[in-house]
């Protein structure tokens, strides 16, 4: 759960960033489609995941990037089917501080989003750059069914997000579906955002 609010953070932080998000610490493995809104901007896009790994699908000018992710690190890979590329990018690192304890302090209830049963609470965190609040739908096995939050920053600029997953199969992913594949260029991601209108930290940082 830690990595859904890094990268839906560094959406709403940085601008042009990577219009992909990511469920975080599911218990379980399943597929789902992904809607992600950001101020009233719609981003949709299909995920894969297994217990600390990720694959997201979203579609960006002309491409269709492929962002895999591990629980465990901080990086974050992209591959561009279309350029047989692949690049490393790092989520800025104190966008990290929100853990699955700190956004379960407060439950309020239980509700059934999607087909799926979940337990509803309500968030109230802050960080250096500001304070997050609304409310998330989290299942006991740790899907984040759905989101609707804003996020205050200090300067007072305020940014609402959406997230909410339909069509959730529950079930074991391929391994394939969580590595790069072989034989793709390895490029700076200097090199690659660019053509995606993105602003991502090079891992090298």
């Amino acid at each position: 759960m830690r990595k859904l609010w890094s990268v839906i953070l560094c959406l709403i932080l940085v601008p042009g960033a990577a219009r992909a998000a990511t469920l975080g610490d599911s218990q379980i493995g399943f597929s789902a489609d992904r809607t992600l809104v950001i101020d009233g901007r719609s981003y949709l896009g299909k995920i894969w995941a297994m217990p600390g790994k990720e694959r997201h699908e979203q579609a960006i000018q002309a491409f269709r990037p492929i962002f895999l992710l591990r629980t465990s690190s901080p990086l974050g890979e992209a591959v561009l089917p279309e350029l047989k590329t692949v690049f490393q990018f790092a989520l800025p690192p104190e966008l990290r501080v929100f853990d699955a304890p700190a956004l379960k302090k407060h439950p309020v209830g239980q509700e059934t989003v999607n087909g799926i049963a979940t337990t509803k609470y309500a968030i109230d965190e802050s960080v250096p750059e500001g304070r997050a609040t609304g409310t998330l739908w989290l299942s006991r096995d740790g899907i984040p069914m759905r989101l609707d939050g804003s996020f205050t920053r200090q300067g007072g600029k305020v940014s609402t997000v959406h997230w909410e997953l339909t069509h959730v199969k529950i079930g074991p992913q391929p391994a394939s579906l969580f590595e790069a594949p072989p034989g793709f260029s390895k490029l700076p991601p200097e090199a690659i955002a660019p053509l995606l209108g993105l602003k991502l930290k090079s891992a090298a940082r």
